[in-house]
């Protein structure tokens, strides 16, 4: 199977399905490989590309906490934060990183503080914008990921901010140089996310070829059994897979594939 993150690694650069990219991705479903986008997005955030859904066998969104299924447009929330451990992460972060904005997905859509998210967000059909994080957490309903957000330092300098801070557990990543960390509930990731989704159908590890480029792409890079950094790829992703391919603008991820079908058929 192949099992892809979407920004930055499937997708060009603009968040497009680049022709190539497509027919391998109908090639490898014609070949009988499956194909799961792992992604940081909600289902919302798949469902805005309608040229990919229905080359996909499902979408392991919210970084493993949720589940998509295209074909029947339903959403499964696999994992959730406790209403407890949100409030008191929530504080913690803002005590850490005051200059900071925080936002809450729900599975269906997010609310967040209004500071900083207005600037950054071109879609807003399923954001809900507050002006305090108390309002926020009382609109939510059900957390499945914690942002937060600070336009003014990179993420590493976000790291040491919130370094001894009581997070509860969670399982955090970050974005490079972009000002965000994400949080999802304890031990759940890409990794965990796939695995279990794998696990339900007899697949592991070695039946496994996935892609990414950014640190929360890790846990994924590192549990499959072969598994590419795009060119270009944060070092962390870098470090944890197996192999490098050619960047998201040059359909690295499509490179793969042809060379993947290419070898079998050559080998049968």
């Amino acid at each position: 199977m192949i099992a892809s993150d979407l920004d930055g690694t499937l997708l060009t650069p603009d968040g497009r399905l680049s022709e190539r990219t497509r027919k391998a991705l109908v090639a490898a479903r014609e070949y009988g490989l499956a194909v799961v986008a792992v992604t940081a997005r909600t289902p919302y955030g798949v469902e805005l590309l309608p040229e990919l859904l229905p080359l996909l066998d499902t979408a392991i969104c919210a970084n493993g906490a949720v589940f998509y299924d295209p074909v029947e447009a339903s959403t499964l929330i696999r994992h959730s934060i406790e209403p407890d451990t949100a409030h008191q992460v929530c504080a913690a972060l803002a005590e850490a990183l005051p200059g900071a904005s925080l936002a809450v997905e729900t599975g269906v859509g997010i609310v967040g503080n209004r500071r900083h998210y207005d600037r950054i967000v071109s879609d807003m059909s399923h954001w809900e914008f507050v002006d305090s994080d108390e309002e926020m957490l009382a609109r939510a309903g059900t957390v499945v990921k914690i942002k937060v957000y600070d336009p003014g330092l990179h993420s590493e300098e976000m790291l040491l901010a919130v370094d001894g801070a009581e997070l509860a557990g969670l399982d955090m990543c970050h974005w490079g140089d972009f000002g965000m960390l994400d949080f999802n509930p304890p031990g759940v990731n890409k990794a965990t996310g796939l695995a279990a989704w794998c696990a339900e159908r007899e697949l592991g590890p070695r039946d496994v070829v996935a892609f990414g480029d950014m640190p929360n792409d890790v846990p994924m890079l590192a549990w499959a059994g072969r598994s590419y950094a795009v060119e270009g790829a944060h070092p962390e992703a870098l470090a944890a897979a197996t192999d490098v391919t050619a960047s998201n603008l040059d359909d690295g991820v499509a490179r793969v594939i042809e060379s993947i079908i290419d070898g079998a058929r050559a080998a049968a």
